[in-house]
Parts: C-alpha cells; structure tokens; sequence
C-alpha cells in the first residue's frame, strides 16, 4: 500500500463523539490507503465494501460493519452500487479504542441507530436553531456506543490474513486484483524470485495457512460478495477460476453448507 492520507473533520467536529458521513459510490469506486485519528464504523445499507489494511482482507457482506481502528492505514473497494453510512467515533468513548479491526454483525437495533444518526426528523428544530447539540446524538449515541460495545465482545476474527513479508504481499496482492488466477506456488514462486519451499514455509507461518487454503478463502469472500450484488452464477465462476458452475457450486456447498442460490435468498430475506 502506498503512505496513507491522513483524514480530517475540522474544528467543528472535534467537539463530537460521533460524526456521521453518508456516501454513495459507483461500482469499481477505490478509496486510497488513508488514516484517520478517529476510529471509523463501515456500514453499507446496499452493495459490498471491500476493506484491506496491514492486518488483512475483510469483505463487508450485507448484515455486517467494520470498526476501523484509529491510526489503521486502510483502503477501501466497492462492489455495486455502494450506499455507505459511515460513523467517525472518538476512539476515546470505545471501551476497546486499540489498532485492531473488527467485522460487527449488525442486528436490527444496531441497524436503526446507526441510520437514526441520519434522520433530521428526529431532531428537536428550537433545541438545533439555539446551537444546543442535535436531539439525534443525545439520544442515539450512548446506544450506539454500548450496542458496538457488545458486538465487539462477540465478533470472531473474519479477516482473512495478509502477510508482512514483501514477497508474500505482492502475491496475495495480485490475487486480490486477479482471483481467478489458477498459477501454481511453483509459478509464483519464480515471479517472486525465492523457492516453492521458502514461500510456502513463510505463507503458513504468516497467515496461518497454506497457500491453497488461503486462496480459497480469498474466492470465497469474492464469491460473497458477487452473489450479494447478483452477479449470474457462470460468470462468478469464471471470474474466480473455477471450470464450470457444478464445480463453484460444489467448493461453495462445502464451506457454507448451503447452495450459491440459498445464501444469495438469505441475503435477500436480510433486506
């Protein structure tokens, strides 16, 4: 990643606990490497956001949000048509104000405060017009900080793992950019300029698996993510190398437990 943008709100804002950003962004749209002091909510109410940072690869399906650390050096890719409701939060109010990331299952109470934030109606127009503090982050703030509280205790590690080594980088880099690629550790391996055995020792002490096991996680979450914005199921298989839609099917099948068609269902349902 290249050195990060810092991110800033102004003077207006340094006062608040929580500032609240709504964005829309078109499919393809790449947000830079960037920090910022405050820690960062991701919610996205449609499309798919994809969150990379030295400590992994997370890909944000409909139902979750990533609690972005503050001073963590992230870029973010969109997927779809991207409507993100993003929460820039004092690191100070969070209980756990460290570095790392967490994926948050966002339940429906969690759902309706962090969009509340974006609701004029529910300010209090005289309290506003005397320059007092929104009736919305009065009211919403000390829910959102306590429900992101108990999400943060209960959340599982979801990231998928990207090593610190500049080789190993590279590689999980380009397959990031080109996951369809079928090129064997040996191929990689001469790209990268060091031996199949050395890669393949340093990938699974860095990430904590083989190289084939981590490049199944990363088609994995790439599957998600296309089957969240409807994408046909031939072409998902193709864009992530498989030879037909039995076999992407079966590879799917085996790690959810349910069928492509079922979880794009569960996901509309979540709608």
């Amino acid at each position: 990643m290249s050195q990060p943008k810092l991110q800033t709100f102004g003077a207006l804002s340094a006062t608040r606990t929580v500032v609240a950003q709504s964005i829309d962004y078109d499919d393809g749209t790449h947000e830079i490497a960037h920090v910022h002091h405050r820690s960062q909510l991701v919610y996205a109410t449609t499309g798919i956001v994809r969150a990379v940072t030295p400590l992994g690869f997370w890909m944000l399906t409909p139902g979750h949000a990533l609690l972005i650390g503050s001073e963590v050096e992230h870029e973010l890719h969109m997927v779809g048509q991207v409507s993100m409701r993003t929460l820039y939060i004092d690191p100070g109010a969070l209980t756990e104000g460290g570095t790392e990331c967490q994926m948050l299952a966002v339940d429906a109470l969690l759902r309706a405060s962090i969009l509340g934030m974006f609701d004029p109606s529910l300010d209090d127009e005289a309290t506003v017009g005397a320059g007092g503090a929104d009736t919305r982050e009065r009211l919403l703030v000390p829910l959102i900080l306590r429900l992101l509280q108990l999400a943060c205790e209960r959340a599982p590690d979801k990231r998928l793992p990207l090593p610190g080594n500049p080789r190993l980088r590279r590689i999980c880099e380009r397959l990031i950019a080109q996951p369809a690629s079928n090129d064997t550790l040996d191929d990689w391996a001469d790209e990268v300029g060091a031996s199949a055995r050395t890669v393949a020792r340093h990938f699974r002490q860095e990430t904590g698996m083989t190289f084939g096991q981590w490049r199944e996680q990363l088609r994995l979450a790439e599957a998600m993510s296309k089957l969240a914005v409807d994408h046909p199921l031939a072409r998902i298989a193709q864009e992530l190398g498989y030879a037909d839609v039995r076999t992407f099917s079966a590879m799917f099948r085996r790690a959810f437990g349910c069928t492509p068609q079922q979880f794009r269902q569960v996901l509309h349902d979540a709608h």
